[in-house]
């Protein structure tokens, strides 16, 4: 979804550069902020859904969708919000911490000029790398990573350098954060390797020692909830919620089902959400713009409520937690989790806080 932003988003900017990283730090078994050590961290991300036809309206049966199911399985966090109406913002925002930017509020539809803005972001670890992000966090920390990208087929896919991106339906490019960050998509080696197609999953959970320690999971525009009907190459299905939960349905058990999840002494979460809400939503939260607690409105277009569920290892079936947290405090969590002391960006900020209390008893 595409939207223009105002120029005071500027300030956003400056803040991000200001609250740089650090250098990454060892795993540790040991909880940090209160969020539980997990051994493998999935997620899924979801696209512009409203948040009660998503988590309340059951299906066309009357029965509650599959998506609305795992509520009962996990722990849901009912003030989960996004920080952008664009996609490409607020998974930038999941993956490096930034805030929301004029380039990637365009959705970069020229990839090349989002990859060069990534590459002059400050970067006092590595100053030639450009943007830091979870990524670089996960390897200096000493475990593995991988994103499985729906329908992309050639590992690393995105657009020209210079001119539009072709990629929009299907395996759309600003859905896949990773290809942004000049440190992965610039090295062909370690992008084609860790940027792959989704099929490749499966081969990677048959045993818990291949499965990576942090794992991002895109669905394509069909099914992610985007596209409503679907497109080429997956014309004729229904799209939204529908083929969105048909997918999770089909999926998400074999993510649960898999060594990571059952494989005893292995500790394991697995975290479901969306990028924004619809435009009608606008709403955000956290204090991350306004520096108090609390959802919050602007002039400038935030991300809408979306709400997120977290299954795993520790979390109690069927918890919901009241507190207001946003796609930065997804990434605290993430660094928490894999026992990354280092918050990049706008994680780091006080009025960030990790979701401590979504997957504990």
């Amino acid at each position: 979804m595409r939207r223009a932003i105002p120029a005071c988003i500027a300030g956003l900017v400056a803040l991000g550069a200001l609250a740089v990283p650090t250098a990454g730090r060892a795993a540790s078994p040991a909880p940090l902020e209160g969020v539980p050590h997990y051994d493998h961290v999935f997620t899924i991300v979801l696209e512009n859904e409203n948040y009660d036809t998503t988590w309340n309206t059951p299906g066309a049966d009357g029965k509650p969708t599959y998506l609305q199911s795992l509520r009962s399985k996990g722990a849901f966090a009912d003030e989960y919000y996004g920080i952008s109406h664009v996609s490409a913002d607020n998974y930038m925002a999941m993956t490096s911490g930034q805030p929301a930017t004029p380039l990637f509020n365009t959705d970069c539809v020229n990839w090349g000029s989002c990859e060069a803005f990534e590459k002059a972001w400050p970067n006092p670890a590595n100053p030639t790398a450009g943007a830091r992000s979870i990524a670089d966090q996960v390897e200096d920390a000493g475990h593995s990573w991988k994103a499985y990208m729906d329908a992309m087929g050639t590992p690393c896919k995105h657009g020209p350098q210079t001119g539009s991106d072709p990629y929009q339906t299907g395996y759309a490019t600003r859905h896949d954060p990773f290809v942004y960050y000049p440190a992965i998509v610039e090295n062909a080696d370690r992008c084609n390797s860790h940027v792959v197609d989704y099929s490749k999953l499966a081969t990677d959970l048959a045993k818990e020692s291949t499965t990576p320690n942090y794992v991002f999971i895109t669905p394509d525009t069909c099914h992610d909830a985007h596209d409503t009907p679907c497109v080429a190459p997956e014309a004729g299905q229904p799209g939204g919620l529908i083929s969105a939960n048909a997918w999770l349905a089909t999926e998400v058990p074999k993510i649960l089902h898999s060594q990571a999840f059952t494989k005893k002494g292995v500790s394991s979460l697995l975290m479901i959400t969306f990028d924004e809400n619809g435009f009608s939503d606008v709403a955000g939260c956290c204090g991350a713009l306004s520096g108090t607690a609390g959802p919050t409105t602007s002039a400038i277009a935030l991300g809408g409520r979306i709400g997120l569920v977290a299954l795993g290892a520790g979390v109690k079936p069927g918890k919901v937690v009241h507190t207001t947290y946003d796609h930065w405090s997804y990434l605290r969590t993430v660094e928490d989790a894999l026992g990354i002391g280092e918050h990049l960006n706008l994680s780091a900020l006080p009025t960030t806080p990790a979701m401590a209390d979504l997957l504990t008893p």
